[in-house]
């Protein structure tokens, strides 16, 4: 019935005013990288025109939370369909919601055309319905577009390859300025261009008020939703079953790429069975708690990171007692997927590409390490080919000659980032030490052989008990250099915490006696820390403790406060 770590807020958010100040939610997203600055013109039209628009990937967690924690709703049973204008690149983007969406439960039925409408009609929705699975669900997100500039020109876009900016959606903007000139009122319908025709007809007796609007193309993208939401009212039905029928519609807004994400601003939200009450789930979007003011209530801040990735299912809710733990004893831990966009956002800044960087991991080969929601797997995904370092418990036993055989790859003038550390679990009951692993009744110990090596020098292993004949040689390392703080850890408040942090200067002092900065002119960047493995449904976490920039002759540059909790 969906996972129990999500917590589902209801709190209703009125619509912002013109005027708002940056909030909590603001500061955490433009940290990530999805969103505009404060204060900067791209940021300003959104909040004054689409106010509590979110980043794409964010409206896709909080639905999906909110369907299979209350409504049962699964992935391998749901048919998803979408209705939005085909432009050809700024809608199917990795980070619009259709594509994010499809990523998650599969294949998508796409029901839209120009401006957004679902042209495929009761047809179409009938032969896509049908396709549904036996007692299964459908979702259909659908909506126009329209462009935001960096300069906060709504209805422009700047798109790859040109020069200067061009309308966006260029059929709702076409229409309207059609129809000013008096040419959109004519009922005759051109076969050659139905799908125009039907967006003239629709602008025709609303483009004389549109004009007037304080930002007509902002009026223009909102008359287009209401467009595009009455055909999906005329065509879909709940009589394919004994599902539920699922209607996100919105406005997708294409910013900036790739500065920043694409957001959608949801402006319905409903479950609809046949026979059943419909159910307005729109306030899911909305926690007032995090989209205060800053400006007026500062101390809404303190705490905002944990908060807002909770609310994005990124991390655990706030009463769970893997939250408990692993603010506890990794406080300023982060979500995989946001320490991978700071480290990002912050390395393009010294001259960092995919092109021109080569990247080392020395992670433990656990297969838990190696999940999608992993840091070293978004690092591989963006960054391409990796140089694996390490062994068991993280630590890199390949050593000076792997790193020099590793940094003799790297291109000319090129950088290197290595990111590093040992892992740890969480369990649901927010014990440290322990992991539910896949098809296992049991929970099992992560890191397994960090935890062996405490074990085995708490029960009296010494180098001189060592078994000559055996060839383990990585865990007796991990045995060397565990047993000097064996007592020491016992004593802490919780062992297996104290002894994550333990291994991460075994971890750290391995890979500072093994790297260099003589392969060339470039950086070297070493991002380090504990890889926190939590239970399924909640994406891992990563204590980050060393994020430095090194370079051949010059000073270290400490970027550690880049990556920490900000006031």
């Amino acid at each position: 019935m969906g996972n129990p770590f999500i917590f589902v807020y209801v709190f209703v958010c009125p619509r912002a005013p013109s005027e708002v100040e940056e909030t909590a939610q603001d500061r955490v997203f433009h940290w990530l990288g999805k969103s505009p600055e404060c204060g900067s013109p791209c940021f300003a039209a959104m909040q004054r025109h689409f106010p509590n628009a979110l980043p794409s990937k964010v409206v896709h967690n909080r639905s999906r939370a909110v369907l299979e924690m209350q409504y049962g709703f699964r992935p391998e049973t749901t048919l998803l369909g979408s209705s939005f204008c085909p432009d050809e690149r700024i809608n199917n983007e990795d980070d619009d919601l259709p594509t994010v969406m499809r990523q998650y439960y599969g294949d998508i039925f796409p029901m839209g055309g120009i401006g957004g409408a679902p042209y495929v009609g009761e047809t179409g929705f009938a032969a896509f319905s049908s396709h549904v699975a036996d007692n299964g669900d459908i979702i259909v997100v659908f909506g126009p577009h329209v462009g935001v500039s960096v300069n906060g020109e709504v209805g422009k876009y700047l798109r790859q390859g040109q020069s200067g900016n061009s309308s966006a959606c260029g059929a709702v903007i076409g229409a309207y300025k059609a129809c000013l000139c008096g040419e959109g009122g004519n009922p005759e319908m051109d076969e050659a261009d139905m799908q125009m025709s039907e967006i003239k007809r629709e602008f025709a007796a609303h483009a004389e008020r549109l004009s007037k609007a304080d930002d007509p193309m902002a009026a223009c993208a909102y008359q287009a939703f209401e467009m595009v939401k009455d055909r999906m009212l005329r065509i879909v039905n709940t009589r394919f079953g004994s599902g539920r029928l699922v209607l996100l519609g919105g406005i997708q807004l294409n910013l900036p790429h790739p500065e920043f994400d694409d957001h959608f601003l949801p402006l319905m939200f409903e479950v609809r069975q046949e026979g059943e009450a419909t159910i307005d789930l729109l306030d899911t979007f909305s926690n007032i708690s995090i989209q205060q003011d800053l400006r007026r209530s500062p101390w809404a801040s303190v705490g905002a990171q944990r908060e807002v990735f909770a609310w994005m299912s990124w991390s655990p809710p706030a009463q769970s007692p893997v939250y408990q733990s692993l603010h506890k004893f990794f406080p300023g831990a982060l979500p995989g997927e946001a320490v991978h966009r700071r480290s990002l956002q912050v390395l393009q800044k010294y001259g960092f590409t995919s092109e021109n960087t080569l990247l080392g991991t020395s992670f433990c080969p656990d297969e838990i390490n190696n999940q999608s929601d992993c840091m070293a797997v978004y690092l591989q995904d963006y960054w391409g080919e990796v140089f694996p370092m390490g062994g068991i418990s993280g630590t890199p036993f390949t050593g000076k000659t792997g790193f020099g055989a590793f940094s003799s790859h790297v291109a000319d003038e090129g950088n290197i980032l290595v990111a590093f550390g040992p892992h740890v679990g969480i369990s649901e009951d927010g014990e440290v030490g322990k992991i539910p692993r896949k098809g296992q009744a049991k929970i099992s110990s992560a890191c397994g052989a960090v935890i062996g090596a405490y074990s085995a020098c708490r029960s009296g292993w010494t180098e001189d008990s060592q078994n000559e004949d055996s060839y383990d040689m990585q865990m007796d390392f991990c045995k060397r250099q565990i047993a000097p703080h064996s007592e020491a850890i016992a004593r802490t408040e919780n062992p297996m915490a104290a002894l994550a942090h333990q291994s991460y200067y075994m971890v750290k002092d391995s890979m500072m006696k093994s790297v260099n900065t003589k392969f060339g002119n470039g950086y070297l960047c070493l991002l380090g820390g504990i890889q926190i493995n939590l239970p399924p449904g909640i994406p891992d976490h990563f204590y980050p403790v060393t994020f430095e920039l090194r370079k051949e002759g010059e000073p270290t540059i400490d970027l550690i406060r880049e990556m920490r909790e900000f006031s």
